[in-house]
């Protein structure tokens, strides 16, 4: 794995700066996003099934730290516009849109992790 691997959905500037050049640690730092985005994911299909705004927050809240640190900019945005669309009550054929756009971003973030750590 190269030592600068770019990204397109984290700022692996702030992975490089998190392990110090050791690339097994930076696998690991990897996987560990991976895992939280994972569990999000379920969360988040959970929630948004039976339309719970607190659940879609406690979701959102526990994966706020890694998507802050790692800068995870495609799925800050789209959690992000969930998050007004459930509060706002929108049209079910927007909390479909909505919900259709998350699991591309997700499944793109987790397919980039994938890649970069084979």
């Amino acid at each position: 794995m190269p030592n600068m691997i770019k990204s397109r959905n984290i700022n692996m500037d702030k992975v490089h700066e998190m392990s110090e050049g050791d690339m097994e640690f930076q696998k690991e730092l990897l996987q560990a996003i991976a895992s939280s985005v994972e569990e999000l994911k379920d969360r988040y299909e959970e929630a948004m099934a039976q339309r719970d705004e607190d659940l879609l927050h406690q979701a959102r809240h526990k994966v706020r730290p890694t998507v802050t640190i790692f800068e995870l900019r495609n799925l800050s945005q789209v959690l992000d516009e969930g998050k007004q669309i459930i509060r706002h009550d929108e049209l079910e054929e927007k909390i479909n849109v909505h919900h259709e756009q998350f699991l591309k971003v997700i499944d793109e973030l987790l397919r980039e992790i994938h890649e970069m750590n084979e």
